[in-house]
């Protein structure tokens, strides 16, 4: 049956972006494209090309425009265009070219993946003019020819400009699509109709989203059967009698085409139609709708109960048509971020490529079927994809394309509509109006998802494991209509931000409107020096008008209201970034750091260098680059990872971590399945590997899931696979490929207008390829569809150069089977050839074949010698070698379930000197196991069996095995020598060492031939291993793991902080923190290993008490020396062990040398000390240094007696700061200092009363400026250091606290600065503030309150978790009180608003309207009552009298209620000045009576649970503290003696006791 096609818009001359020159409407088509037009804009365009020579010879302006007007009168189109392209042959041999040479030029200047720059292009064009080359074209007459053939073929470039105001250009969908079907070798493959394949799919057509899910409208209405129009919802007259309403058409594969509709019965009454839906064959089709309605002229068909079909005939369809036919293909369009620089600079332009969603997928994936759509590096991606949908919908109702059809000769219509989108998780999510994966809820195909706590509970751990609720379209739709309705509100910020955080909707499209309404609610609520500030009311209604300005449909993404598209179902979880990107990548990442802290990474290099790559028909294992650059591998590497792992890492980590890239490698191979036989049980299988690997992740590392959301997203692929057909179909690798196309043409722009000359670029590619491959353009001026003339056909088979560089390459260019490549003489040197000459080929006598000796009873087939030879190509073309595996089928093939034998290739022959004689390719079949392999679970072959001989033809592919190394003794001690720049170098590197062991194992994670592969093993072979049985009780462990591994890691990093800590206290109390003035000696190490100094030289040491060494140092009288025994101060975190030193005079240098070390590191001077402690400090300095060389029982070494002294009698100078003298004595005897039981040093300043015995002054200056000059301090800091350095070591201590004190004011101070802002203090604040207001015995809202509660937070810091430094600053506090009134307007603002809403207008009881106010963790007591029967009391007189003040200005609601609340006290003062019982008891009745005027107004309607109060013992602290707090707040009163009357004359009085609201309220 014929199949479906369709056509195109019509190719007529579409208009430039700019001005266009006039033509002469004389000229016909042929003759523009054959030159004349070309020679006409030459004459009007003269000055854009330089003149010829004679030209410029001589002369003035003048007489060369009259030699010009000479020559162009003279001469006509045929003669310029021999004089332009130097050719005397017709141009029709080339039409639409002028001659071969421009069609060759414009072949190779519009190259896809061959881009010329135009200096290139002149460069190249030259160099053949210089060579004498004919027919070369010039640059200026090439690119006119392009832009006219652009023209006339269909210029596709349309401008776009976005409501953001962003342009940019794109080539209409319209028109690639309308190509396809004027192409006559496209044509024939579109599919017009969906396939029924029974449960086989191996297109996108055989899918249920085209035969199923997409709405009867979108589907092409009409079938066209014995020259008669059959359409939907139209009544048809079958044969048989029968009467039938076809809905939607389907070809049913093997049956021809087949329709879904409805029944008709003929009744008494008229037909009824049946309301369930059944199939017809169309071959049983006889009349359509006019005909049975011409019969029927003047009657009633149908039966009042199916009426309604007869009103939707004739379909309005048909109307439209007007004869024509029509069909609907379907687009499927892909987007993503590229950069358009050619260095890693990152230049994103956001990229729009289309396919034609009718071609099966083999012609997908091909390069020339992928059309560039639009590019910008300004425009949204949901702006470019806006301007695509409205090109689609103008397709769309009584305005299809009218296209050109190649085969059926004639015009055709076409409705286009969107079948999926294709792309990366981010770009995914985005164009289903999604917050992304970073979101809570971070799926955009279900509501999965919560926040961390949930993640890691034992229900909601499981849930990511597997599909959740789905989202729907509308409920998307009406989420982000509720966003924009939430923008019009003031303060819309918080409460949007929560709803985007609870509903993962976030639209890119309707974001900005939605920032821009807040921002405008922000500053309508604020005041300025023009107007006031605006209620919320106002803002409410000027935001809401602002909204309106946004065009219907503009404020949304497009994609929600596509019919026939569910953007949460039609993004389908693509292969290359959620599966290869995503899962093979972590659980890389995981294995390798195991094999690094096991110590056999290695080994597991070498077992990648060693693998074999036979059948996975992947270029290299790049063993060492994955090894080296194991975090930056791409797609490509994780692909053959994904393959080969199970084999490199077995045995060399645990059986779970094995058994994972088991079922990885299982599920990569169903993933790359691209002929499905069942889908139900595939969708099946599928789903149980996805399970596996999910299940292995969550057993592993259970964090990967809470924090990788790509695993769950790779749980809804079998819902996609079912939806759309096998994985492969929308994978993106494809795509990702065109983007290096796309690269090229972005490099070679001009870089001003990017958008416009990629778009250009690559519509003149696409016009191209279409001329010179035989589509059909009209001609406009005969008004008739044209194509290219015969040579210009047939010039891309006689040249395949020109058709790869077009991507136009034919089948028959690809190697054919049994083709072979022979082998080189070893020893020969020279370029390799895929094929050697004959003089380097290896030849040899039948008997010293291995053929004759494996089987000595072959006779030979030919006499002579016999060539070698390297390879061949099997049945698939698959490359063949000597040892590879192979897949044979020995013997005649009965049906598609003949088994396959498996074979290793032993030796390929072809004679040498009779090539007449086919090749022989010697085989040995393997003996199939009946038994998995123990730990890779897959088949295992024995090269042991017979020895066959075959033809090449009877090699149907090569098929992956690895050697069994586990079962055998192969280890890694072979070695390869590394090769490079195709020459062998002095390296070498480690691979496995295989041994003489025949068994091999079957790689069933190969993805190549996996069809064949299949049948030739048995079902039990191919069984997939069941890892799990529980999965419930995997899930709950894993939570309870992950929950228990976060606990250990935030107690873990708690005690590192708390050690960390403790060990700096340690530091700063013990003596070794003194030794960096140099007070006491170092002493060298006990003597150990040097391998151990070396191993400890970089580490941290601990400052313990116990590492000390407890040596006496003694001072004696004057001319007695030191001892030489010095204690070891401790080693700080920055300095390194001394190395230990054998013989005693170096013993002595070190010390001395370690003596020099302790100079201190610098800190800041202090304040200017006295001229007693400076003395002493030149007393010391003037000191000479010692000499490193000699020895200190010589006196060399040490401090002279008088620096001793000297030294001493400074320290003592300081005794009545340390408030003790240690004896000199004492100090002979005791040690440098004593520890507890704890190990804190319990005298640390005993170490100040010691001399500076290791470093005199001078010295410690030289050392500090040293330091100084290494940190590159500047002067002003170094004079500050020496100056430091010459203090005593209580001044230093002393100097460092002050400094310490300065830190801690300024941190304090930055504290403050970003604590004022952050949530944590708004909060408190807002419930302290909330607190105060709600409070039921405030005594005013407005009127001193903001001091009142700023005095009472001075004296309670805490409560808003406030320092004291910010309360003794100024501007600090200031600040905090601006915090203050600003929180105070917006809780009062809140406040009325309640009152109005819910009191006024909702009137609402008295216990409805309390529960609805209170808030702020404030609980209603009894007495809140009365207050809010005032409060409201108050808004309602306030609204009703709007009351004025003295200065005629209508009072504000608050200062009304703080007036009123002030004339209750003053008139309750003057009745009762001093008794304060009877005053509280007054007031008691007062809000009393209120109250009973509340309910008898506003009746009772709640319920107990809006009834329940709090006492006293039940409120939160911070309500109890403000309503006590309030009491003492300070207000300035007013007397007004008559309020009571006034306000409460109407309820009779008072209420006559102090319980009188609880008697009301009973």
């Amino acid at each position: 049956m014929r199949e479906a096609l369709s056509g195109g818009v019509l190719f007529s001359a579409g208009e430039e972006f700019g001005s266009q020159r006039q033509r002469d409407a004389d000229i016909s088509l042929e003759e523009v494209l054959s030159g004349a037009g070309l020679f006409e804009a030459m004459c009007e365009s003269l000055g854009e090309e330089a003149p010829p020579d004679e030209w410029a010879a001589g002369g003035d302006e003048d007489d060369m425009g009259r030699i010009g007007a000479r020559v162009i009168s003279h001469i006509n189109p045929p003669e310029a265009a021999r004089d332009m392209f130097g050719s005397g042959e017709r141009v029709t041999d080339y039409f639409p070219y002028p001659n071969k040479g421009m069609l060759k030029t414009d072949i190779l200047f519009s190259a896809p993946e061959l881009r010329f720059s135009r200096r290139q292009k002149e460069a190249v064009l030259a160099w053949g003019k210089e060579l004498g080359a004919r027919e070369v074209p010039s640059l200026y007459r090439l690119e006119n020819f392009q832009k006219d053939a652009l023209e006339a073929c269909g210029n596709p470039t349309k401008r776009v400009q976005t409501r953001a105001g962003n342009i940019f250009y794109h080539n209409s969908v319209q028109q690639s699509i309308a190509r396809d079907y004027a192409h006559p070798d496209i044509r024939p493959l579109i599919k017009a109709y969906p396939v029924f394949s029974g449960n086989r799919v191996t297109e996108h057509y055989q899918g249920s989203k085209w035969l199923v899910d997409a709405p009867d409208e979108l589907l092409t209405p009409m079938i066209r059967l014995h020259d008669r129009d059959f359409y939907v919802n139209e009544l048809t007259y079958c044969e048989g009698g029968q009467w039938f309403i076809p809905k939607r058409f389907f070809e049913f594969e093997g049956h021809g085409m087949w329709a879904v509709g409805h029944n008709v019965a003929a009744t008494p009454d008229g037909l009824v139609v049946s309301d369930t839906r059944s199939m017809r064959a169309c071959c049983e089709f006889r009349n359509n709708w006019p005909e049975v309605e011409a019969w029927n002229t003047g009657k009633t068909i149908f039966a009042p109960v199916s009426a309604s079909y007869a009103s939707k005939m004739p379909n309005p369809d048909r109307i439209t048509a007007g004869g024509l036919e029509w069909e609907c293909p379907p687009l499927i369009i892909f987007i993503d971020d590229v950069s358009g620089n050619s260095s890693k600079q990152w230049n994103v332009h956001y990229s729009c490529y289309m396919s034609n969603g009718g071609l099966p997928r083999a012609e997908i994936e091909k390069t020339k079927h992928i059309r560039f759509v639009a590019t910008s590096p300004h425009a949204s991606p949901m702006e470019i994809v806006q301007a695509v949908c409205e090109d689609i919908r103008r397709s769309g109702g009584t305005t299809p394309i009218k296209a050109w059809d190649a085969v059926r000769k004639r015009y055709v219509l076409l409705r286009l509509w969107l079948l999926f989108l294709p792309g990366d998780n981010p770009m995914q999510a985005e164009l289903c109006s999604h917050i992304g994966l970073n979101g809570n809820f971070f799926c955009r195909c279900c509501h999965a998802g919560g926040d961390k706590e949930f993640k890691e509970s034992n229900s909601g751990f499981p849930s990511l494991l597997r599909p959740g609720r789905p989202r729907t379209v509308s409920e998307t739709r009406n989420t982000v209509m509720d966003h924009l309705i939430a923008a019009t509100h003031a303060a819309a910020e918080k409460p949007l931000r929560d709803a985007i955080t609870k509903s993962g909707i976030k639209d890119s499209l309707s974001m900005p409107i939605i920032n821009r309404l807040v921002a405008l609610g922000k500053v309508f609520r604020r005041s300025t020096p023009d107007r006031k500030a605006m209620t919320p009311e106002q803002v409410n209604q000027k935001l809401h008008a602002e909204l309106l300005k946004n065009p219907e449909g503009m404020a949304m993404n497009p994609l929600l209201n596509m019919e026939g598209l569910d953007v949460h179902q039609d993004t389908p979880v693509e292969p290359l970034h959620t599966h290869l990107l995503g899962v093979v990548k972590y659980f890389w990442a995981q294995t390798t750091w195991v094999l690094e802290k096991s110590g056999h990474f290695a080994t597991f290099q070498a077992r990648l260098n060693s693998l074999s790559k036979f059948g996975l028909k992947v270029p290299n294992i790049m063993a060492d680059y994955m090894c080296r650059y194991r975090g930056s591998l791409i797609g490509k590497h994780f692909k053959t990872i994904s393959q080969i792992m199970s084999f490199a890492v077995c045995g060399l980590v645990e059986e779970n971590l094995q058994n994972a890239w088991l079922a990885i490698g299982y599920l990569t191979v169903l993933l790359w399945e691209t002929e499905i036989d069942d889908i139900n049980s595939y969708v099946k299988t599928l789903r149980k590997a996805i399970d596996d690997v999910i299940d292995f992740a969550a057993q592993l590392s259970p964090s990967l899931i809470t924090d990788k959301n790509k695993f769950h997203i790779l749980s809804h692929l079998p819902d996609h696979v079912l939806r759309h057909g096998p994985a492969l179909l929308f994978s993106t690798e494809r795509y990702e490929s065109f983007n290096h196309i796309f690269r090229l043409c972005s490099i070679h722009s001009n870089r001003q207008a990017p958008s416009r000359d990629i778009a250009v670029t690559f519509a003149n590619q696409d016009r191209c390829r279409h001329m010179v491959s035989g589509g059909f353009w009209l001609d406009s001026r005969t008004n008739t569809w044209v194509n290219a003339a015969p040579a210009v056909r047939a010039h891309l088979e006689n040249n395949i150069l020109d058709a790869r560089l077009l991507g136009l390459a034919p089948a028959s260019s690809e190697p054919s089977p049994g083709k072979v490549t022979l082998s080189k003489v070893a020893g020969k040197t020279g370029r390799t050839l895929r094929q050697p000459p004959p003089n380097q080929v290896s030849t040899c006598d039948w008997v010293q074949t291995k053929t004759h000796e494996h089987l000595p009873n072959l006779v030979a087939r030919s006499d002579g010698p016999w060539s070698k030879a390297q390879s061949v190509i099997a049945g698939n073309g698959d490359n063949v070698s000597v040892g590879t595996e192979v897949l044979v089928l020995l013997g005649e093939i009965v049906d598609s379930a003949t088994p396959l034998v498996f074979c290793s290739v032993v030796e390929l022959l072809q004679p040498a000197q009779q090539s007449d004689k086919q090749s022989i390719i010697t085989v040995r079949c393997s003996v199939l196991s009946a038994e998995l392999h123990t730990h890779l679970r897959m088949p295992v072959l024995s090269r042991t069996g017979s020895f066959h001989v075959l033809e090449p033809q009877e090699l149907l592919c090569a098929i992956n095995v690895q050697h069994d190394c586990s079962s055998s003794t192969c280890t890694a001690s072979g070695t390869q020598v590394v090769r490079q720049e195709r020459e062998s170098t002095s390296q070498s590197r480690t691979v496995l060492l295989h041994s003489n062991s025949p068994l091999y194992v079957v790689n069933m994670h190969a993805l190549h031939n996996q069809h064949l592969l299949a049948r030739a093993l048995p079902e039990s072979l191919r069984t997939p291993a069941s890892y799990f049985t529980d999965r419930t009780a995997l899930h709950t462990a894993a939570a309870e793991s992950l929950r228990d591994g976060k606990l250990r890691k935030k107690i873990a990093k708690e005690a590192a902080v708390r050690k960390s800590a403790e060990e700096a206290l340690r530091r700063m109390n013990t003596p070794a923190s003194l030794n960096l003035i140099g007070i006491g000696e170092t002493s060298p190490p006990p003597a150990d290993s040097e391998a151990q100094d070396n191993e400890r030289q970089n580490t941290l040491v601990d400052l313990e008490p116990s590492r000390i060494v407890d040596n006496s140092v003694s001072v004696q009288a004057s001319g007695v020396k030191l001892h030489e025994s010095a204690p070891a101060a401790p080693r700080g975190p920055r300095q390194r062990r001394p190395k230990t030193q054998t013989s005693s005079r170096t013993n002595d240098q070190g010390a001395s040398t370690s003596r020099g070390q302790g100079a201190s590191r610098g800190r800041r001077a202090g304040p200017t000390r006295g001229r007693e402690a400076a003395h002493d400090r030149a007393a010391i300095g003037n000191q000479p240094a010692p000499s490193v060389g000699e020895d200190p029982g010589e006196g060399g070494g040490m401090v002279g007696e008088q620096s001793v002294d000297a030294a001493l009698a400074l320290v003592q100078g300081h005794s009545s700061i340390m408030d003790h003298q240690v004896p000199t004595a004492a100090r002979d005897s005791q040690p440098l200092a004593a520890s507890d039981d704890d190990g804190e040093l319990l005298d640390p300043l005993l170490q100040a009363t010691f001399p500076r015995t290791a470093l005199t002054a001078q010295l410690l200056r030289n050392s500090a400026e040293e330091k100084c000059e290494s940190e590159n301090l500047n002067a002003r800091q170094t004079e500050e250091v020496l100056a430091f350095c010459m203090l005593s070591p209580v001044e230093m201590l002393v100097d460092l606290k002050i400094h310490l004190f300065k830190i801690e004011t300024d941190l304090l101070r930055r504290y403050f600065r970003l604590y004022i802002r952050h949530p944590d203090f708004a909060l408190r604040l807002r419930n302290c503030v909330g607190a105060v207001i709600l409070a039921h015995n405030v005594p005013a809202y407005l009127q001193n309150v903001t001091n009142s509660i700023a005095e009472y937070l001075e004296k309670h810091l805490d409560t808003v978790a406030l320092t004291q430094q910010c309360r003794d600053d100024a501007a600090d506090w200031a600040i905090v009180k601006t915090a203050i009134a600003d929180m105070l307007t917006q809780v009062r603002s809140g406040l009325k608003s309640k009152l109005e809403l819910d009191g006024l207008k909702k009137g609402e009881d008295i216990y409805e309207l309390t529960k609805s106010v209170m808030g702020y963790d404030v609980r209603p007591r009894k007495e809140h009552w009365g207050r809010l029967a005032f409060l409201r009391h108050c808004a309602q007189q306030h609204k009703t009298t709007l009351p004025k003040g003295p200065d005629g200005k209508i009072i504000g609601f608050w200062a009304y209620v703080d007036n009123m609340l002030k004339d209750v006290r003053a008139s309750i003062k003057n009745k009762h000045p001093i008794d304060t019982i009877a005053r509280k008891r007054e007031e008691a009745n007062f809000f009393a009576t209120i109250l009973q005027l509340d309910v008898s107004k506003y009746p009772i309607k709640s319920g107990g649970v809006a009834q329940t109060v709090y006492n006293t013992p039940d409120i939160p602290n911070l309500q109890y503290a403000m309503e006590r707090a309030v009491v003492s707040f300070v207000v300035d009163d007013t007397e007004r003696p008559d309020i009571i009357r006034n306000i409460a004359g109407a309820g009779g009085g008072a209420a006559g006791s102090e319980d009188g609201e609880d008697i009301l309220m009973s």
